[in-house]
């Protein structure tokens, strides 16, 4: 690929790159909006249905990628919602412990089903040396974004 070519590819790349990530996560979104759920309270769901017990609120704030009050206020919309439920973590009393309750294990895996279902729409036609190759690309800027400048 030429220079300028690669040059023109580079500069897009982010945008396209979030604009997809925002286009997949609307996807989700419209398949679950018959459970009355939305990006920012099926992913907490979805993750808290992922990640191995126990689950700290910190944890949450890490991966969920946004700010620890925002976390405790979408924790306390679904504890009302009954679909999460926290309690003291008691190696750490500072700390939280978030667990999903029974209807939230069936909520977290509604939402596995509609993220794979959303998955496979979206990767068909992409054959698998194409994703392991996307994969490799994404580990090497995620490597990327972790060195010093």
């Amino acid at each position: 690929m030429p220079d300028l070519e690669r040059n023109k590819k580079e500069l897009s790349f982010g945008r396209r790159l979030a604009r997809l990530g925002a286009a997949w996560r609307r996807q989700v979104d419209h398949d679950l909006r018959e459970y009355g759920l939305t990006e920012a309270t099926w992913r907490p769901v979805l993750y808290l249905g992922l990640l191995p017990p126990p689950v700290r609120q910190t944890d949450l704030v890490r991966v969920l990628e946004i700010e620890a009050p925002s976390v405790a206020r979408l924790l306390d919309v679904l504890e009302r919602r009954d679909l999460v439920f926290r309690s003291p973590d008691h190696e750490d009393k500072r700390s939280k412990i978030v667990s999903l309750t029974e209807k939230g294990e069936r909520t977290a895996r509604q939402v596995r089903h509609a993220v794979e279902a959303v998955s496979s729409r979206l990767l068909h036609g992409i054959s698998t040396p194409e994703l392991l190759a996307c994969y490799s690309v994404f580990e090497r800027i995620e490597t990327n974004l972790h060195k010093k400048p």
